[in-house]
């Protein structure tokens, strides 16, 4: 069985070429054949005019009759068919020797019986005898309808013409269709084995695309060609040593800070009986902010591992309940629900106007499937980032079947280009790192970027927008 790329190419190209040689093939030789059964058709036409206006002989597959009669025309009865059968009459003029027209050379009446056609035989009147009978017998070769021809020269006897070339029996196979329709196949089977093929490209792609979204532990599955199950095996790999990587990250950090534990109490209790109360401050302080530094580390590498596990929850009842949290605090947060309490319905044949809406449970309509201590986290560190560098924080939250984006706007803060893109960036910090009193603002630049990596994992995205009232943060996350 074929699993490499290029042993199914050599095998569609080889399969191509061999259907399109083929159909070629069908195609020419039943153009050939037609070509020379109609050519056959003409000279027969060209020989009978010469027999009747001449007396030449005519070849072995044609014969004519003679009728005996000269007054009227023969009909359907002289053909053998019913008298509701389509007579078809002409009359051609062949001119003299000197080229005069008509007049100057002998007429030729031609009457065609058929028991279904009507021959489209008007442009043929003003053809010589000879030109115009082999375009006729052209023509009768070509309609399969078993015709009966009878001609007779100027007011001569008539004859019936007879040759089987003018049957059905007599038309070669035409293989053009069969061509058309066997190019067609292998076209649609080599498109359709190619479209199977860029889809296992694609999965892959969009696998290795959500691979950090909520629940995406397990590696991506071994489909497609031995090529691309070559590089999805590579990739596996290399995400589980990422993985293996960042859990023994977090394993010596947690050490490291479990193990300064001890050494930081010993300090503060030696901190404790230092009489100056200037320095005994500076020294608490230089631990408490090497205590808050470790588990700003932590946090993050905990984010990034993102050990939590997924579940459904209500996205809206969860920012309310942060937000609540603050203001129980006195802090100026504020919240506005953007939510759509419905949703758009599909057409039908029976409502053709509008597209309805159909009304949600309140407690169903920002349902959201993710990791919600991540979420609280990265909420709290947009909430905190405003109030602590745009004075106040008015949160946004808007949702519809695609996406949850959720605005966290602060009150007066303005940065450039560099500075926004630089925002997420780990011990990235504001310019103003003292609030309106000149009290220092404490943090070490982790808040943003456990945001992103949160954002990351579901899926999302974590960008900013510069507004004339101040910095805007939108957090993007996916429903799908």
């Amino acid at each position: 069985m074929i699993r490499s790329l290029r042993g199914w190419a050599s095998l569609w190209i080889l399969s191509a070429m061999g259907a399109g040689a083929l159909a070629a093939w069908l195609w020419l030789s039943s153009t050939h054949a037609w070509r020379e059964h109609l050519d056959r058709a003409a000279q027969t036409g060209r020989d009978v005019a010469a027999t009747v206006l001449l007396g030449t002989p005519l070849p072995g597959d044609t014969r004519l009759v003679a009728l005996g009669r000269t007054d009227q025309p023969p009909g359907a009865d002289e053909a053998g068919m019913r008298s509701s059968a389509r007579v078809t009459s002409l009359a051609f003029r062949q001119p003299g020797p000197d080229g005069a027209g008509q007049g100057g050379g002998a007429r030729l009446q031609v009457q065609v019986v058929s028991a279904r056609l009507q021959y489209p035989v008007a442009d043929l009147n003003a053809a010589g005898a000879y030109a115009g009978m082999a375009a006729l017998s052209r023509t009768l070769a070509r309609l399969c309808s078993d015709p009966v021809l009878f001609l007779r020269a100027d007011n001569g006897p008539w004859w019936r013409a007879e040759s089987a070339l003018w049957s059905c029996d007599a038309q070669p196979r035409d293989w053009r269709i069969g061509a058309l329709v066997l190019a067609g196949v292998a076209l649609m089977a080599l498109l359709s084995h190619a479209a199977d093929l860029t889809a296992s490209f694609r999965d892959f792609a969009r696998g290795l695309a959500t691979r950090r979204r909520p629940g995406e532990t397990a590696d991506l599955a071994l489909t497609g060609p031995e090529e691309l199950r070559a590089t999805i095996t590579a990739v596996n790999g290399y995400l589980a040593d990422e993985r293996a990587r960042l859990a023994r990250r977090a394993m010596v950090l947690s050490g490291v800070s479990h193990d300064l534990g001890t050494p930081a109490t010993r300090l503060r209790l030696r901190a404790a009986m230092i009489e100056d109360a200037e320095l005994r401050a500076r020294f608490e302080d230089d631990l408490d902010r090497m205590g808050a530094m470790i588990e700003e580390v932590l946090t993050f590498t905990r984010a990034e591992i993102a050990a939590e596990s997924t579940r459904e929850f209500c996205l809206a009842a969860l920012t309310e309940a942060v937000v609540d949290d603050y203001r129980d605090t006195g802090r100026p947060v504020g919240m506005t629900l953007a939510a759509p309490a419905s949703m758009d319905t599909a057409q039908t044949v029976f409502a053709l106007g509008r597209p309805r809406r159909m009304a949600l449970p309140e407690s169903r309509r920002l349902l959201f499937t993710g990791r919600p201590l991540a979420l609280e986290r990265a909420l709290s560190n947009l909430i905190e980032n405003a109030l602590k560098y745009g004075r106040r924080a008015d949160i946004i939250l808007r949702a519809d079947s695609a996406r949850v984006v959720l605005e966290v706007q602060d009150a007066g803060r303005e940065l450039d280009a560099d500075s926004l893109r630089r925002l997420t960036d780990p011990f990235q910090r504001g310019e103003n790192l003292t609030d309106a009193d000149g009290t220092p603002i404490s943090g070490f630049g982790m808040g943003l970027s456990i945001v992103a990596t949160i954002a990351a994992q579901h899926g999302g995205e974590l960008e900013f927008e510069q507004r004339p009232q101040g910095l805007t943060a939108r957090l993007i996350l996916p429903r799908g």
